[in-house]
């Protein structure tokens, strides 16, 4: 509208050093904690002064909160494009789907990416925060709802994709099929995804849920 004045686009040179602060800042909160941490120490990791830390970001919590924010946004895009190869390969099958193919395809799907331990340990972080500070508890509450609606939307359009749809609603089959996905990404970040019910066991235990609270669609 007219008379409304518009923010100018950060410059390429603040982006960058915004993006090594988070860098650091990943780093530092995984090894250190929230509480552990000072800005002092992400600066240093970074290579860069106060002064740069502070045109970007007024305390440590406002970056661990953009840090987290910005975890949460890769991580969807990151299963957003795995979903986008298996949706058409699921669609080219002409034969119906087995346990056994589902436990596969989950396997692949969900395989180790090595930031498993990094991404828990922020996740804690931030349940820890909410615990300590009640008002970060409607930030958690926004990025786990936010991050839950695109999961559904992914998961619906996989298994429709497979030909099969759920026999209950998604909104209630995915904390069944999360509870399960997030114990045995857990158990991956503390003991590796061999573990007893880690990741690389994940496949077959998500194919007999889904097989058990979906049919075919045919």
């Amino acid at each position: 509208m007219a008379g409304e004045s518009v923010s100018p686009a950060p410059s390429a040179r603040r982006q960058e050093t915004r993006a090594r602060l988070l860098d650091a800042a990943a780093e530092v909160f995984t090894e250190e904690g929230l509480l552990g941490a000072s800005v002092e120490s992400v600066c240093t990791r970074a290579g860069f002064t106060r002064g740069a830390f502070y045109s970007n970001f007024s305390n440590k919590e406002e970056l661990f909160l953009a840090l987290l924010d910005r975890e949460y946004e890769q991580r969807t895009r990151f299963l957003q494009a795995r979903a986008e190869e298996l949706v058409p390969l699921l669609s080219s099958r002409e034969c119906l789907l087995t346990p056994g193919d589902a436990a596969h395809y989950v396997t692949e799907f969900f395989a180790p990416t090595g930031w498993e331990a990094t991404w828990f340990a922020l996740e804690t972080e931030f349940m820890l925060l909410a615990l300590r500070e009640p008002s970060s508890a409607l930030g958690l509450t926004d990025f786990i709802g936010r991050f839950r609606l695109e999961l559904e939307e992914l998961v619906e359009g996989i298994v429709l994709a497979a030909g099969r749809r759920f026999t209950i609603p998604v909104e209630r089959a995915m904390p069944i099929l999360g509870g399960v996905y997030e114990r045995a990404f857990r158990i991956t970040a503390l003991a590796g995804p061999d573990a007893p019910e880690g990741l690389n066991e994940l496949g077959e235990r998500i194919a007999e849920l889904l097989f058990a609270i979906t049919e075919d669609s045919e």
